[in-house]
């Protein structure tokens, strides 16, 4: 009796040690589950959050391009469309998500960068426009395309606190969407790009058209917690989360997780089938520093090139701001600024010359504005072959200046070279030579050059009276 009773004891203790180790493995297997589950949510979240960042970004870094060009545009006459159209040509947008450029002026016409001009008046008011100031718009139909849809980002033209136009950088979302590319988990996963205000989408790598986000709600929604409804309350209020779903066209499993992205009310939706999220989980501590480093090279790499992109941006900028575009030498605005530079320093030696193109009134009303800049374009040439280039000026519609450390006698024969080769072309100039040992600042050598250059020109005036001398 007592050997049933142990035997007994005996088969409770092993059924119970049984029991309790298969719960215990079903626990821990549940248990790990859960945590490769959400793991997989951690990593999708973390790779949507880098998406959203980097969504913000390439809108901002726009809106900087464009920023510039509106700068730009604001230092000319904005009715000069050459002027305009070739600042518009200038700027790159192959590395920006703008597809097109274009300019709406208060008359209510919009100028397209291929020199076309509509009348948009009745849809596009310029006051309203002017009052928002720079801004991403939603998700609009195209004005010429009305089935292609559209989000603009407008940056004001400000010139003395005065909105003198607006450019709109167009972005074709269609395009977009079929152009993004996303190299997360092997190439399988997919984005959608969302308005919480109305739900409309503005980009989908998923669908081959733009919907609404409210259509994923006839779908079957999987795990508990992780549902459409939640999505719904989120999303509209700029708040992260997650979802689980059944894709109907392949009937996969689809894990995604949504993130604000920091511009109007959007979010980015970031999804991935549930076999390509889970795989990432084997080999953890392997897989999430090899992560780590992939992420790192590729934020620093993106980061280093934006870097790169606006400072080369910036420089290109700079450098048409100080350029004169008919002869390619330093203009004006480059002038004064040396002039302002040189007034706090000591210079030794210094030598001006000052130089004024002989007949241009002339040859302009008598043979034509391109005959005048062809003159102009031989002389900026002719002083190219014997001075650098960051020495010379043009500071007026005839007028040239050269900054040079060379003693006199060597800008008066550098200088007679530049005649003789212009005289060689029948075009003829007049200048002026000051030079010091040591001066302080630049404009009293300017002031003496242009006192000698007006001499000279008086005795060429003179010699060939085709006008008074001035």
């Amino acid at each position: 009796m007592v050997n049933k009773k142990r035997v007994g004891m005996m088969v409770a203790v092993t059924l119970l040690t049984g029991v309790l180790l298969f719960c215990s493995v079903f626990f821990l297997v549940r248990r790990a589950n859960r945590e490769i589950t959400q793991r997989s949510f951690d990593e999708l979240a973390t790779a949507t959050r880098q998406i959203a960042k980097d969504l913000a970004d390439a809108a901002n870094a726009d809106q900087t391009i464009l920023s510039a060009m509106a700068e730009l545009i604001a230092g000319h006459d904005e009715r000069d469309n050459d002027a305009v159209l070739r600042i518009m040509k200038s700027f790159s947008l192959s590395e920006t998500f703008v597809s097109t450029v274009a300019l709406l002026r208060p008359d209510g016409t919009l100028l397209l960068t291929d020199g076309t001009r509509y009348d948009v008046s009745d849809t596009f008011d310029f006051e309203t426009e002017a009052a928002r100031g720079a801004y991403i718009s939603d998700r609009v139909t195209s004005y010429f395309a009305p089935e292609k849809l559209v989000v603009r980002n407008v940056v004001p033209v400000v010139r003395d606190g005065e909105t003198i136009a607006i450019l709109y950088g167009v972005v074709l979302l269609q395009e977009l969407s079929r152009n993004y590319q996303i190299d997360l988990y092997n190439g399988n996963a997919f984005l959608l790009l969302v308005d919480g205000n109305n739900g409309d989408i503005l980009l989908d790598t998923w669908h081959d058209s733009l919907g609404n986000i409210s259509e994923l709600r006839g779908r079957k929604m999987l795990k508990e917690g992780l549902h459409l409804r939640g999505g719904d309350e989120k999303i509209p209020n700029g708040i992260g989360g997650d979802m689980c779903t059944v894709s109907r066209s392949t009937g996969l499993t689809v894990y995604l997780h949504y993130e604000p992205v920091g511009i109007n009310n959007w979010s980015v939706v970031l999804g991935v089938s549930e076999a390509e999220a889970l795989a990432g989980t084997r080999s953890v501590v392997q897989t999430l520093s090899m992560m780590a480093i992939i992420v790192t090279a590729l934020l620093l790499s993106y980061l280093g090139f934006m870097v790169w992109y606006l400072a080369s941006a910036r420089r290109g900028v700079y450098r048409m701001s100080i350029t004169d575009q008919g002869t390619g030498l330093m203009n004006r605005v480059a002038y004064e600024k040396c002039l302002r530079k040189s007034d706090q320093r000591v210079i030794a030696p210094a030598a001006c010359i000052y130089i004024d193109a002989n007949g241009l009134h002339e040859i302009n009303n008598e043979c034509g504005h391109e005959a005048g800049d062809q003159l102009l374009r031989a002389v900026a040439e002719r002083l190219r072959e014997q001075f650098p280039r960051d020495d010379l000026y043009r500071v007026g519609g005839d007028e040239f200046v050269v900054f040079s450390k060379a003693d006199a006698a060597v800008c008066e024969a550098r200088m007679q070279a530049v005649s003789s080769a212009l005289a060689a072309q029948d075009y003829s100039i007049s200048y002026g030579i000051a030079a010091q040992r040591v001066s302080a600042g630049l404009r009293d050598l300017v002031r003496e050059a242009d006192e000698n250059m007006l001499k000279n020109k008086r005795s060429y005036y003179a010699e060939h009276d085709r006008r008074r001398p001035r």
